[in-house]
């Protein structure tokens, strides 16, 4: 986090085939920042098996610890331990040019969470460690000395965990989101997961109703990959993985993540008020140290771009990459920030010498982005949407990133020379306010290779990534490559077809998403209701597909579902009567997403099938502060009775 003290110049090479962060060919006066790759969460190591132990049981466990351990060794149970605690470090300020020092919630002993790695038929056990400080009396509002309402933010420190994208059990210790877990407690999660789940691009983060938002802002999100290693057969559909991994220079799933947060973290002066300077940006004096702790404050919808802080990549500010030019890379992205939208964009630098040394204003940072990134755009080729691999590939300049989204892309760097990663604006928000174009991070390609046509070269690679393949689905693979790049065989889920949803003969599921503002205090609702704990919204049955229907009343709010993907059917724009063309939903139609974001101009059809697993889960909003002020819902998964229709409730 923050800056590398070490900062001489590293020479040219890859480290580990990744992209790397470098010193050299650096023209501004800021110091280089080495963007560092997550590290992997490691298993528990199993004390040494004594001789003659093995036929003893384990206490709490039929197994014997040798059969235990084999089973570790052998990959089919993971035992990961994940540590909740305060850590100290430091950040970048572009504004300054200085570190500014910050006390944090995380995981682990980096800001940066550890990125998990798991693969279809494991089951995979965390233990959780809450050592966050108590809070004896966090549900009790110091103003009224009465418990907290349940949809105003409290108990910071109150935890849980959400598996992201996950199709695992929503229940018991597996993706239960409705946990509570208090400072001092530890509890083990135990994900199944399925030997035909998809592999793909999820993350983690905490999710308890009241403190997500300070949890997730603070930089508590981590990676987590589905690794996938089976190639497609001609009566099943494999793993992107198996396409990808002899053709990309950076192949290591773990390198490839790239992990967008915002840390909204600010220093307060002895009345307990934002130190801020004469132009409303938050400043950290000398011996001050950052905290995210006030929730009214920090998370204010104008607080983030009032607040002159700056979003990083995999924990550091305006990171600089090493690459070579005319080699394929895969990202991983992962939007693991609070609200703030990203325009990701990759244009060549038109001239070093314009880049800025420091930003101290919105206009600074627009003013960098047009002064300086004025070359080509690099073209990103998306995957994957969510973790789940798109029916084609699709081509985008700019790369329309919103909290929850995950988007695997491809790229090429044309030629040598400097690129700017940057946030392209996205005009004006009714709430938020305006949202400026601002640099994230630069990469440098050094070598000679050139490439003239990004997507002949993208066909090529794939091509290739497909010759070890049998000639009878390698000649498949290849065909739907030559016909509009798609990806056919590699897609994880059917389609769910007209005559499907008339099969099943379920009534839409219609969500609109609002902010009445003409209450006090302002409500944060789904369908006009805010969050009741006690009320289930939704009953669902299981086996069963039906189709959905997307809304929001006043501005834009990602709706995101547990358990179940969904498949976008249709996008309509409202003013026109007609599909939605570009923008924000750009490509989108025909993908399989967990998170999509609802335009008060959209009507947005999506489709899902409710496989496999019953229990109560939720759906929300993924502008977190939003959901912790009640945007969201219950939804239970039940299952059915003789005559297809949901269980009657109380029936054994």
């Amino acid at each position: 986090m923050g800056r590398n003290r070490n900062w001489r110049c590293r020479g040219g090479a890859l480290l580990g085939a990744s992209l790397l962060l470098t010193a050299c060919g650096s023209v501004s006066a800021e110091p280089p920042r080495l963007l560092k790759a997550p590290d992997v969460l490691k298993p528990v190591e199993q004390p040494q098996q004594q001789q003659g132990n093995d036929e003893k049981p384990r206490g709490e466990n039929l197994l014997s610890p040798g059969a235990l351990s084999a089973a570790i060794q052998q990959g089919r149970e993971i035992h990961l331990p994940l540590l909740i605690h305060y850590t100290d470090g430091t950040i970048y300020n572009p504004a300054t040019g200085k570190d500014d020092k910050v006390r944090l919630r995380s995981y682990g002993d980096r800001f940066l969470a550890p990125t998990i790695l798991m693969e279809p038929g494991q089951t995979v056990r965390i233990s959780l460690m809450n050592r966050l400080p108590l809070e004896p009396t966090c549900n009790i509002d110091p103003s009224t000395g009465k418990p907290y309402d349940t949809n105003a933010p409290h108990c910071p420190n109150n935890t849980n965990l959400h598996s992201h994208g996950l199709w695992v059990s929503p229940t018991g210790n597996s993706d239960n989101v409705l946990l509570n877990i208090e400072p001092t407690v530890d509890f083990q999660y135990e994900y199944n997961v399925p030997e035909d789940h998809p592999a793909g691009t999820f993350w983690y983060h905490p999710h308890k109703h009241g403190s997500t938002s300070m949890q997730v802002g603070s930089g508590m999100a981590g990676a987590l990959v589905i690794e996938g290693k089976r190639p497609p057969t001609l009566v099943s559909h494999g793993d992107l993985d198996t396409l990808l991994k002899s053709v990309t220079t950076n192949a290591d799933a773990a390198s490839q993540v790239m992990l967008i947060q915002q840390i909204p973290y600010a220093c307060f002066d002895d009345k307990g008020n934002i130190e801020k300077d004469a132009a409303g940006h938050w400043i950290c004096k000398d011996g001050q140290i950052g905290k995210v702790e006030n929730f009214k404050a920090q998370f204010d919808p104008k607080a983030w771009s009032q607040s002159g802080r700056f979003t990083m990549f995999n924990g550091t500010v305006r990171p600089q990459m090493q690459a070579r030019p005319g080699q394929l890379y895969r990202w991983r992205l992962i939007h693991a920030g609070v609200e703030e939208t990203i325009n990701l964009r990759i244009r060549k630098v038109g001239d070093v010498a314009k880049l800025a040394t420091l930003l101290k204003s919105a206009k600074d940072e627009t003013n960098e982005v047009l002064r300086a990134c004025t070359g080509k755009d690099v073209s990103q080729y998306e995957v994957a949407t969510d973790g789940l691999t798109r029916p084609a590939v699709f081509k985008k300049e700019v790369n329309n990133l919103q909290p929850g989204y995950r988007s695997d892309i491809l790229f090429v760097l044309p030629e040598a020379g400097r690129y700017c990663v940057y946030d392209d604006s996205d005009g004006k928000d009714p709430v938020a306010g305006t949202d400026n174009a601002k640099i994230i991070g630069f990469i440098d390609a050094v070598g000679t290779e050139k490439v003239a046509d990004s997507t002949a070269f993208v066909s090529q690679k794939l091509l290739q990534g497909s010759s070890s393949l049998p000639r009878d689905i390698g000649d498949k693979v290849r065909s739907d490559l030559a016909d509009g790049l798609k990806l056919t065989q590699y897609v994880p889920h059917r389609t769910i077809t007209n005559e499907e949803i008339k099969k099943w003969g379920q009534k839409d599921v219609d969500i609109t998403f609002n902010i009445n503002t003409k209450v006090t205090p302002t409500q944060f609702t789904v369908n006009g209701n805010e969050y009741d704990p006690k009320v289930i919204n939704q009953t669902l049955v299981l086996g069963t597909a039906q189709q959905w229907i997307l809304k929001s009343d006043f501005v834009n709010h990602p709706f995101h579902i547990h358990v179940n993907p969904f498949e976008v059917v249709s996008i309509i724009d409202k003013r026109t009567k007609q599909e939605w063309v570009g923008g924000i939903y750009d490509g989108m139609k025909g993908t399989w997403k967990d998170t999509l974001i609802t335009d008060p101009n959209a009507v947005i059809t999506v489709r899902t099938r409710y496989n496999r697993y019953i229990g109560e889960f939720v759906l929300h909003c993924h502008i977190l502060d939003h959901e912790d002020q009640g945007m969201m819902q219950n939804v239970q998964i039940v299952l059915p009775g003789a005559d297809g229709k949901p269980m009657p409730e109380g029936h054994h």
